[in-house]
């Protein structure tokens, strides 16, 4: 039995200077614990400084913004723009439109009928020689 008591006291020390090892990690951590605090509150202070100041910016440059908007287009003008929209011709007037334009002649037809008019001009220019060249007088 006194074996097992003196193992006891001895696991016991170990134990004792272990938590002694641990009061005094608490009582550091305990000490610097304002610091901490002063470190931690200057930081949020610093943080809450830099969210206010980008705030006010935001804000300014939603306030620009507004401004432009506000300058650029009324709801009066969009209401005359969309007036002049709905007086474009429809889709069916732009359909009639393409087939004017798909029966127009093309180069070749336009060459052709610039050839006979050129040859007609030139024949009416030279009528007396051409009467005399297909009558023979």
């Amino acid at each position: 039995m006194g074996h097992r008591v003196a193992f006891l006291e001895k696991s016991f020390e170990k134990m004792d200077a272990k938590l002694d090892l641990l009061i005094g990690e608490v009582m550091r951590i305990k000490e610097s614990m304002p610091e901490l605090r002063a470190d931690a509150s200057r930081d949020i202070s610093q943080l809450r400084a830099d969210i206010s100041k980008d705030f006010l910016g935001a804000r300014e440059d939603m306030s620009y913004l507004k401004g432009r908007i506000e300058g650029t287009a009324t709801v009066e003008a969009l209401g005359q723009f969309v007036g002049h929209v709905k007086t474009l011709p429809s889709a069916e007037s732009f359909g009639e439109l393409r087939g004017r334009v798909d029966s127009l002649p093309t180069t070749a037809k336009l060459a052709s009928l610039l050839g006979l008019a050129v040859a007609a001009i030139g024949i009416i220019n030279n009528w007396p020689l051409v009467k005399s060249f297909i009558f023979g007088s």
